[in-house]
């Protein structure tokens, strides 16, 4: 996953030279560390800002972050002064098991990246966004590109999820396709002409009394 976004990012900002990635604690975290330990290798200038305790990283994500350092990496806590104008932004903090508002440090990351005005790539979903309503209870970091994984989270094109998450790019990362016809459809996504040719703009959150 960390590779596939690095790809992204490279293809859509090709002349990048600053990176500054938020991690937190889990999975999505760990993919942050594997786009940072890349960056490092193609010779960014890459700044990794943790969020959450370091201590509660395990697993894979723990063995990415050591790779990182291992690589020369550096890791500071995160602070919203600390942005400092970076060329993208990678928003590495939370995933899809987001249910409850933002609150702490990690909506004064997402109020300062949205405060940024930098390119913003999200690693599986926008921090803050629900990934199977496109609801949005607080805040959430407003994205430019989000690549997402194995399956397309019904929340990245429903409700403010188009708002926020940009242009989605999809990798199912190998998982072979009957993997997916097992699990049951709840909604498919339209790939004909543009809806916008049967009436005119709309609000995404708009209703039958607008």
């Amino acid at each position: 996953a960390g590779e596939a976004c690095w790809q992204v990012l490279r293809d859509n900002w090709p002349g990048a030279r600053r990176l500054s990635v938020v991690c937190g604690t889990g999975n999505n975290g760990g993919d942050g560390y594997v786009v940072a330990r890349l960056a490092l290798a193609a010779g960014l200038q890459v700044q990794l800002l943790q969020l959450g305790d370091a201590a509660h990283i395990r697993g894979d994500a723990q063995q990415a972050r050591q790779d990182f350092l291992a690589a020369g990496g550096q890791v500071a806590a995160f602070a919203p002064e600390m942005l400092d104008a970076p060329d993208v932004i990678v928003d590495a903090m939370l995933g899809t098991g987001l249910e409850r508002p933002l609150a702490g440090a990690w909506l004064d990351a997402a109020q300062a990246i949205n405060a940024s005005a930098c390119p913003v790539l999200a690693v599986d979903i926008p921090t803050g966004l629900l990934a199977d309503s496109g609801h949005v209870p607080g805040e959430a970091v407003r994205v430019d590109v989000t690549v997402t994984f194995i399956g397309r989270k019904r929340g990245l094109f429903t409700g403010l999820g188009p708002d926020m998450a940009g242009a989605v790019c999809f990798d199912d990362l190998g998982v072979p396709a009957e993997i997916g016809s097992r699990v049951p459809t709840e909604a498919t996504l339209h790939a004909g002409p543009s809806l916008e040719q049967l009436g005119g703009t709309r609000q995404r959150a708009a209703h039958k009394g607008d």
